[in-house]
């Protein structure tokens, strides 16, 4: 067989010599396309994100191009989202190359679907990915060459409530207040500074206000517990958490939680903090008077789920947020 082509690109030149010296397609290399990792990467209360890593290989003398995968993911049987163009990038001639995305899957979406959500600890996730890489217009091509991949992983079922419990801050001591006065050069009657401090955190208005709060650095130390918990039924106890604490929309507090306890479905968290009493803004001071105000705690921790899932602890992302009463 003879190739006859007109006005044919300079760079398309070595595949063509290649194709007048080999049978055509059945006999030609061809690309190569091979998930190498998948994994759940990481969680949040509301959703999972998956990781893929994908290899391809490129056999002949002219770079390859490809958008991505097309993919599919059913959750216990039911389709819940479709995504496309994931993962695409280019391969030199003849090289291989890796790249790896994520697809983050939603609880919400999840829940709509699945029947008996709540009754379930583990979810079944199918994801079926495709992926069409075009080839050279050439004789003898194709004009693309495609790879199906079936993949699967259980991810916990998560249906999150999250409350901020028994919240008090504690007034300083007539001596922390002294010391602060005399590093501040302020002068003021240190037992009436004080009681300043509790009328506030009791939510009245100070009958002698000597000194403002805010004027003083002084550490206030907070209390409050977080619950989180799961209407589903995995098991939610993160470890090793890093918090941050905003009240009224104001950072409070930052830190770890030392003491993370399990009570059937609720995870507790306990927390004991002190902040600086130059925190005390009006918006901060509002939740005193008010009895009530809104939280949001951002954070992450991990979460250990089977070894068949993953064998390292999973990271986990907290940005939780509601309202919250005082006693």
């Amino acid at each position: 067989m003879r190739l006859r082509i007109k006005y044919l690109p300079r760079r398309w030149l070595p595949l063509v010599l290649l194709l007048g010296t080999v049978p055509l397609w059945a006999q030609l290399a061809k690309p190569s396309a091979e998930i190498k990792r998948f994994e759940l990467q990481s969680m949040t209360l509301r959703d999972v994100t998956f990781l893929f890593e994908l290899a391809v290989k490129n056999p002949y003398p002219l770079g390859l191009s490809f958008s991505g995968m097309s993919l599919d993911f059913s959750v216990e049987g039911s389709k819940v989202f479709s995504t496309q163009s994931q993962g695409g990038f280019s391969i030199p001639a003849n090289q291989e190359k890796a790249n790896t995305f994520t697809v983050t899957l939603t609880y919400e979406a999840i829940m709509k679907l699945v029947k008996d959500y709540t009754t379930k600890e583990w979810l079944n996730t199918v994801i079926d990915g495709v992926l069409l890489i075009p080839l050279p217009k050439m004789p003898g091509l194709p004009p693309d060459i495609k790879f199906t991949y079936k993949l699967e992983k259980k991810i916990p079922a998560i249906k999150p409530e999250v409350r901020l419990l028994d919240f008090s801050v504690e007034p300083p001591t007539a001596a922390q207040i002294s010391q602060a006065l005399i590093k501040a050069g302020k002068k003021a009657d240190p037992g009436k500074a004080r009681q300043v401090f509790t009328d506030i955190l009791s939510g009245k208005k100070p009958e002698a206000p000597v000194i403002d709060p805010a004027e003083l650095d002084l550490p206030l130390s907070v209390s409050f517990i977080l619950e989180i918990r799961n209407d589903a039924k995995a098991s939610l106890v993160p470890q090793k958490l890093g918090y941050e604490l905003f009240i009224n929309g104001e950072s409070l507090v930052i830190g770890d939680a030392p003491t993370i306890t399990s009570e059937g479905s609720r995870t507790l968290i306990k927390v004991t903090n002190t902040f600086s009493s130059k925190r005390l803004s009006q918006g901060i001071r509002a939740i005193f008077a008010e009895r009530k105000g809104t939280f949001e705690i951002r954070g992450n921790a991990t979460i250990k789920l089977p070894d068949e899932i993953r064998k390292e602890p999973v990271p986990l992302a907290f940005r939780e947020g509601g309202a919250f009463s005082l006693k």
